[in-house]
């Protein structure tokens, strides 16, 4: 049996190119090097996890180190297999007794998103699982928002569908799938599912142990983005106590580093007041990449040193 919400869940999210592989693959290493039996996932399709760690990961857990796994989750495995299953189990049920003007008003809208759903519940599983912590590498911000307020949409959509199935299927057919050998019709027992799914993220996702870091680079775009992912995860009940700014350029007498600088103040400024009552962590602009493990307990070093 799973056990629910034991691990610390941590979600990294921001704007793409922001570093949050990188602060999550940090994050991580430093739980994991303080004894803490930790997993870091990645959703984001670039599977940037296996380039950081200068080590093929995949959608296998692999062991970086004593108390450090990582995976990449196959977002289009999971897409397939689940399509598939639900698609059939949908059609089969609804398409092949309704007529070709009713079934455009059936809720197969929600199909698209339960692909997504399912991805949600892996993690839902690792968390419930032997970890300490699980760190997530969402992916950029549109698709994060998407994954926020899927839950939502999802109770919504089977309410409406589990409703129209009950409505428009003959009475005594019902009574007679419901009561009879054959037990619950298929598309009831999915729904019931889905339903049991939705539920228990959506207490993942609120439980006091989810904390959502926003990964934020000092310029316009990436604050705008952040304040949106702020405002759905507070939607959501998800709390939210740290920023992460990435790529400070430090004091240099070059012209160029002097203008970007004096940008970024302007742009700090803005952070301080929109997120000053949140801790705020700054990592200066290096000078070379963030791959193998020494890099990535350098940048920790820096991002975990206030």
């Amino acid at each position: 049996m799973v056990r629910k919400h034991k691990a610390r869940l941590i979600l990294c999210s921001g704007k793409g190119g922001t570093g949050k592989s990188t602060v999550a693959a940090a994050i991580a290493t430093h739980f994991s090097e303080n004894g803490q039996k930790t997993l870091l996932v990645s959703s984001d399709p670039t599977q940037s996890l296996s380039g950081i760690f200068n080590k093929r990961i995949g959608g296998e857990i692999t062991k970086l180190s004593k108390d450090l796994h990582a995976i990449e989750l196959d977002i289009e495995k999971i897409t397939k297999r689940v399509e598939q299953e639900y698609r059939k189990i949908f059609l089969d049920a609804l398409g092949s007794w309704l007529d070709e003007e009713l079934t455009k008003d059936l809720p197969l809208e929600m199909i698209s998103g339960v692909d997504e759903l399912f991805a949600l519940d892996k993690i839902r599983r690792f968390v419930g699982g032997d970890y300490n912590v699980v760190v997530w590498d969402t992916s950029p911000t549109a698709h994060t928002l998407r994954l926020l307020s899927l839950s939502k949409k999802m109770s919504a959509a089977m309410s409406h569908g589990l409703g129209l199935y009950m409505k428009l299927k003959h009475p005594l057919q019902t009574l007679r799938s419901w009561l009879g050998r054959k037990g619950e019709p298929k598309i009831v027992k999915a729904f019931k599912r889905l339903g049991k799914v939705t539920a228990e993220i959506e207490k993942m996702l609120a439980s006091g142990k989810t904390e959502l870091i926003l990964v934020l680079n000092p310029e316009r775009l990436s604050i705008n983005e952040g304040k949106q992912l702020r405002e759905a995860a507070e939607r959501y009940n998800i709390t939210i106590k740290r920023v992460v700014v990435n790529k400070i350029i430090t004091p240099c007498k070059c012209r160029f580093c002097e203008l970007k600088r004096r940008e970024q103040e302007q742009n700090m400024a803005r952070i301080h007041r929109e997120y000053g009552d949140l801790k705020i962590l700054t990592v200066p602009y290096l000078p070379y990449e963030i791959i193998t493990m020494n890099r990535i307990r350098e940048y920790a070093g820096k991002l975990f040193e206030e």
